[in-house]
């Protein structure tokens, strides 16, 4: 091999090699991953039996039995430690279906919400078959005309309906969602006095109510039905906003990448979407999972989807910030072959 065929390989190999090997030395550390199990499978058996019959009910229903597929068995004197297990149980299933189904009207208003067991006793053995559900809608019926949760559940549909993206790639249909939310909804301004919405805490008052008013999770829920509608897999997630250590809600959502990232859409509505796709290193810095309990933040009920630890812009666009390697070692090779005679010119003489 000559001189020349030298420097040509050599300059050639660099334009094949600078860019992979700019990816490594940027690229943030591997992260552990993990299939996220949705809020419902995180369920016990009796609690998707549960979590299904309130999804299920008809815009009617206000009453449902539940048989339990797995009947509890206790002692007679330990029924308040079945009732323990039993209150356990209803609460983790009305929490997912909340999170995960914001058509599911039973969610509505949980505190509206009542349960009982039905018990019977073989000898000394108390036995838990099934549980009775109520729900009240006198929150509704008690703030002036009510349509009937028929017409609000119509309504509903047909506002996530009205949402439309031209959009292709789930990353810029989150971002129109994000946006349209924003537009659209206004943080309720009374949501500490009693001239509050009593629907800003549900996807209904952010798409419906003429003053589209909604707090944290009011905005969250807003924002998952619109995923749904695109096929985006998102989830609603509980905590605690760490500036001021007020409960809060927020989304996770999975894109083309096949990782997590988080989407604040009810804080975006004031900072320009500062909290807009971000991995788990920017966002734990100002959001908590769990509720905040006077000095300490109670667990997660549930197991959320793990977040990239890096936002996602970092995640996709590092090759366009080091673009200029390969241009460079594109360019090293064109002036290469534009001089290839003088160069070849130079090497012979030297070469005598």
């Amino acid at each position: 091999m000559n001189l020349r065929h030298f420097i040509f390989i050599s300059i050639l190999t660099i334009v094949m090699f600078a860019t992979p090997a700019s990816a490594i030395v940027v690229s943030p550390p591997s992260e552990a991953r993990s299939e996220f199990m949705s809020y419902y499978d995180q369920l016990s058996v009796n609690g998707k039996a549960m979590y299904d019959a309130m999804e299920g009910a008809d815009a009617e229903t206000t009453t449902i039995t539940v048989d339990l597929p797995m009947e509890l068995r206790v002692a007679e004197y330990d029924q308040k430690y079945a009732k323990a297990i039993m209150k356990k149980t209803f609460d983790a299933a009305l929490t997912a279906m909340q999170l995960s189904s914001p058509l599911a009207y039973w969610g509505w208003d949980p505190s509206a919400v009542k349960w009982d067991m039905n018990t019977r006793m073989k000898g000394d053995i108390a036995v838990i078959s099934s549980v009775t559900l109520q729900i009240s809608l006198s929150i509704y019926r008690e703030a002036g005309e009510f349509p009937g949760v028929k017409k609000m559940l119509d309504d509903l549909n047909d506002a996530v309906g009205i949402f439309k993206t031209n959009s292709t790639m789930i990353r810029d249909k989150v971002r129109d969602i994000n946006n349209y939310l924003v537009d659209m909804v206004t943080y309720d301004p009374n949501c500490m006095t009693i001239d509050r919405s009593i629907y800003s805490h549900d996807a209904y008052g952010a798409l419906v109510d003429p003053d589209h008013h909604a707090v944290c999770d009011g905005y969250a829920k807003a924002f998952l039905l619109l995923c749904q509608k695109e096929g985006i897999k998102c989830v609603v997630v509980l905590g605690t906003g760490l500036a001021t250590y007020e409960n809060h809600a927020w989304n996770y959502v999975k894109l083309d990448n096949n990782k997590w990232y988080a989407v604040d859409v009810t804080w975006n509505d004031r900072t320009n979407n500062a909290y807009f796709l971000l991995g788990g290193d920017e966002f734990f810095k100002t959001h908590q999972q769990g509720v905040f309990l006077e000095s300490s933040i109670m667990p997660y009920t549930f197991f959320s989807p793990p977040l990239s630890r890096t936002s996602y812009d970092y995640d996709q666009e590092w090759h366009i910030k080091y673009a200029w390697l390969f241009a460079a070692g594109v360019g090293a090779a064109l002036i290469l072959i534009l001089c290839r005679n003088k160069l070849s010119f130079i090497i012979h003489r030297r070469s005598k």
